[in-house]
């Protein structure tokens, strides 16, 4: 008996066949001409076989015992996944049509759920349905939609209890997960550093996965809270071509390139390249960046089982007022207006520039084994500076006497040089194997990396009116009035001089770390019941060695070893649930604000969680509960100690978090999700720190995006888009006494419309359209400030995107 469902347009879903004794799936893989796909891998279960298509690309695996299967075809581009059970006798029809690139033009009818599906990078191979960890996929198609340009603008939304830190992403972004602070990777390997990597542009990146709690089947010298994998694009050889143009509020200018080329005639040899330039203001005064990326990639095929992959990115940005955007108020948050900030046209941009480099050989040793090796070097660089205000020099109130207003201050100007360099490599294998009845699945690896940063952060001075023709104070420095800013008044004559003739590393000698590391692991998931129960298995050993002015200079070392246990259930072939333990060992090279260095932390998370596809696989929830420490955390010591930590005892964070995303038929697109996090200081030396909430913490997040597209008729391809953001029970930062929470709770909604023909594609969207005054912020007393001290985020915008494919 056969079954033969085909999707017609994109993607072809599979038919599902059921039967009793030996079993075969077949089928055929084209692309929109009805073209075969040859050489393409197709993997069956993770890896038990492999194969790959013939010169009418088609392919077979034969023999399969009875059970619970999944099939996959190695190519982003072909999306679809689905997990099926056997049960005898019986030859599967599976025939799957490549689509065009997610991000590019696709037509408006696309139901797969590419989100159910991780990249290679995060080493697991198989559907996220089975996988005993909360990971969450942002697919291209999302970031699109959203018109998110960077990592620092809303990505976060996008997944439960995921916050972005509002704090100087100009250079470097910030995201916090489950209340702490998440460790960056770029195709899986760890590019976290003190300062950088630069903020990602969306020009290079394919998709975007958040993995939650410590992961050590991935890396383990992560933060416990989880991390952030950015998948950069790769060549694919589709000879495809496109290019966007943006615009948008506050003087937002953006276009961008994308060329994917077969570079020989047997198909082999691939390349890639991606171009990106920006001109952008802001909504603040005197704020504005220009930034370019340069993006050539290549790879190629040596044979069917060996392949080479080489990609370089060089982004550079240029940008003014980024880090002086912060307001501040004397009786409240929200005194000021939007628009206000300390800084002022006279001051020069601050460049910012980085380089990367990554290489990856994939090779399959058979159809049960298969080796990857990657290196990656990242070398990002800052240098310029930017106007403050003079600690705690803000008048509260008038003063008749000195004739000093209420709101007067006085600024300076502090130096922003920095660099940072990432050295990383790692050799991961996975296989199968059986004894007995019991599938086995082996997951094991090499990782090491060095990391080094230094970086000068010193105030240069104050500036001052030796004329006194501006108003100033008895020292002659200019006085600035946050009630009544007045701008473009000062000369290059008041800004204090600064001498660069000294190396970076003689003026931040202080700030200058040297870390490596060097990681060990191996995982056995054992596979029961015909796959249905799944028991894994896995150790970690790290081993760190750090130097650094805290530690005069000495070699410091430190070494863990780390478990992780996971169960899994196949409680149906669509339902799964998870129980799961897992450790993280965190080398950390802050400074002290006490002048020594951090200690190492220690994660621990225990998880629970329940995992359902509907609609054929399109959508996918998740609902989880978790409970995780992390022992020497570090906070910030505030703007007046700037690259200097405090390190409290122990945090905690618990929690519940639900996500839901995909696509329910032809028309909607739907992504919500809601997290409780309880994260909070449970032990430390201050007593009043003992229940203050993490840094970048909300006890309420709720995020949800709605993509309504009309497929057919004369309107076909006209969409329209809601999403909203919600954040209750915000924390400051950091939490002072009597004061856990921001008074106002931060809420955004907004509204796009977009049509889609053929090759082009235009669209416009309106974020926070009510034009609410959103912020986070401290109170007086944090960090002895005496005032009170926000940043404005999300204010309403518009953005209007053109594209065209060819």
């Amino acid at each position: 008996m056969f079954k033969n469902k085909i999707l017609l347009g994109l993607i072809v879903l599979p038919a599902i066949a059921w039967a009793q004794d030996q079993n075969q799936v077949k089928g055929k893989i084209t692309n929109q001409e009805d073209k075969p796909v040859i050489n393409v891998k197709v993997i069956l279960n993770d890896g038990e076989q492999i194969v790959y298509t013939n010169n009418i690309g088609e392919y077979q695996f034969s023999t399969l015992n009875n059970g619970s299967y999944d099939i996959r075809v190695d190519d982003p581009e072909i999306i679809q996944s689905y997990t099926f059970i056997v049960n005898g006798n019986e030859t599967i029809v599976y025939d799957f049509v490549k689509a065009t690139s997610v991000y590019q033009l696709t037509t408006a009818n696309v139901v797969a759920n590419r989100t159910t599906i991780p990249s290679s990078t995060l080493r697991l191979g198989e559907n996220l349905l089975v996988t005993p960890q909360n990971i969450q996929v942002i697919d291209q198609r999302l970031l699109n939609d959203q018109m998110i340009l960077t990592t620092a603008e809303g990505l976060s939304r996008n997944v439960s209890g995921v916050r972005t830190i509002t704090h100087q992403e100009e250079g470097s972004v910030g995201i916090a997960v489950r209340g702490f602070q998440a460790s960056n990777l770029r195709n899986g390997m760890d590019v976290s550093g003190s300062f950088g990597p630069l903020r990602e542009d969306m020009s290079f990146v394919d998709r975007v996965e958040f993995v939650k709690g410590p992961a050590g089947f991935m890396m383990g010298n992560t933060q416990p809270g989880g991390f952030y994998n950015i998948v950069t694009k790769k060549p694919m050889g589709n000879n495809r071509k496109s290019v966007q143009m943006t615009l948008g509020s506050n003087s937002l200018y953006r276009a961008t390139a994308d060329i994917d080329q077969k570079l020989s005639k047997d198909g082999k040899f691939l390349g890639r390249l991606n171009l990106m330039g920006t001109k952008k203001g802001n909504f603040q005064q005197y704020v504005e960046h220009e930034q370019f990326v340069v993006n050539p990639s290549f790879k190629y095929n040596i044979s069917d089982d060996t392949n080479v992959t080489l990609e370089y990115i060089y982004s550079q940005n240029n940008f003014a007022g980024g880090f002086s955007k912060y307001a501040y108020g004397i009786d409240g948050f929200k005194e000021v207006k939007k628009s206000f900030t300390f800084n002022d046209p006279i001051v020069d941009p601050t460049k910012s520039w980085e380089h990367n480099v990554f290489g990856t050989i994939n090779h399959n040793f058979n159809e049960d084994w298969m080796i990857t090796a990657q290196f990656g070097y990242v070398r990002s660089e800052m240098e310029g500076a930017s106007m403050y205000s003079n600690y705690n020099t803000i008048a509260l109130k008038d003063d008749p006497i000195t004739g000093t207003k209420k709101g007067d201050v006085t600024r300076n100007l502090s130096i922003n040089d920095a660099l940072n360099t990432t050295t990383v490599g790692q050799v991961f294998a996975r296989g199968k194997f059986k004894t007995g009845s019991v599938n086995h699945t082996i997951l094991g690896g090499l990782d090491t990396g060095k990391k080094f940063y230094v970086a000068d952060w010193s105030v240069a001075g104050s500036i001052v009116d030796a004329s006194k023709k501006l108003p100033t104070n008895e020292k002659g420095e200019v006085i600035f009035n946050i009630y009544n800013p007045v701008y473009g008044n000062l000369t290059k004559n008041m800004l204090p001089t600064y001498d660069r003739s000294k190396s970076l590393r003689e003026r931040g000698a202080a700030y200058l770390s040297d870390y490596s590391y060097m990681s060990v692991h191996i995982q056995d998931e054992a596979r029961f019941l015909d796959n249905k129960l799944r028991i894994g298995a896995g150790l970690r050993y790290t081993s760190t060695t750090k130097e650094s002015k805290a530690d005069n200079g000495r070699e410091v070392k430190n070494n863990a070893v780390t478990p992780r246990f996971s169960i899994t259930g196949l409680i149906t072939p669509t339902f799964t649930v998870y129980a799961l333990y897992d450790e993280s060992f965190q080398e950390q090279t802050g400074v002290l604000l006490d002048g020594g260095s951090a200690d190492p932390s220690l994660g621990k998370n225990k998880e629970i969680g329940f995992k359902k596809t509907w609609f054929g696989g399109k959508l996918m929830t998740n609902l989880t509960a978790y409970h995780l420490t992390k022992t020497n955390m570090l906070t910030s010591a505030g703007n007046e100690n700037p690259g200097k930590y405090e390190q409290s005892g122990e945090a905690t964070s618990k929690g519940i978090e639900l996500d839901v995303n995909g696509t329910i038929n032809r028309n909607w697109n739907i992504l919500f999700n809601y997290a409780y996090t309880d994260a909070k200081v449970t032990k430390d030396n201050d007593p009043k720190k003992v229940g203050g909430m993490l840094y970048g913490t909300a006890k309420h997040i709720s995020n949800a995006w709605v993509k309504y597209t009309i497929t057919d008729g004369d309107l076909e391809g006209l969409g329209f888009s809601v999403g909203y953001e919600y954040q209750a029970k915000r924390a400051v930062w950091p939490v002072v006494q009597d004061h856990k929470y921001l008074p106002d709770d931060l809420f955004s909604l907004d509204l796009g419309v977009s049509y889609q023909k053929s090759n082009y594609q235009i669209a416009l969207l309106v974020n926070n359209v009510t034009d609410r005054y959103n912020y986070v912020g401290h109170y007086p007393g944090a960090w002895g400030y005496t005032h009170y001290g926000w940043r404005v985020v999300n204010p309403l915008g518009f953005r209007l995107n053109l594209a065209y494919t060819f």
